[in-house]
């Protein structure tokens, strides 16, 4: 399974799928709302998240889609993030 890092503070990062991605947006201003063909997301919840950090996180999952292997470190402009998965409502 291919997946993306994300950069928090002090050299922690999060996970998330890069297999299976439907579409990767801005959502309620400045989250970006990955949604997964399986009927599931995951929602990168941040201050201050624009269509820049969104293209950072298309740009990872284009490198690692259907890949293994080591991947792709996403510093987005801000560290102070948290990943939510949930189902589609």
């Amino acid at each position: 399974m291919g997946h993306i890092k994300i950069a928090k503070a002090e050299g922690a990062y999060d996970i998330t799928s890069a297999d299976g991605v439907l579409s990767v947006k801005i959502e309620n201003t400045d989250d970006i709302e990955i949604v997964y063909s399986g009927g599931t997301k995951s929602t990168i919840v941040g201050t201050g998240l624009a269509q820049v950090d969104a293209q950072l996180v298309i740009d990872a999952i284009d490198v690692m889609d259907g890949a293994s292997g080591p991947a792709p470190l996403v510093e987005l402009s801000t560290k102070s993030i948290v990943i939510t998965g949930a189902a589609l409502s």
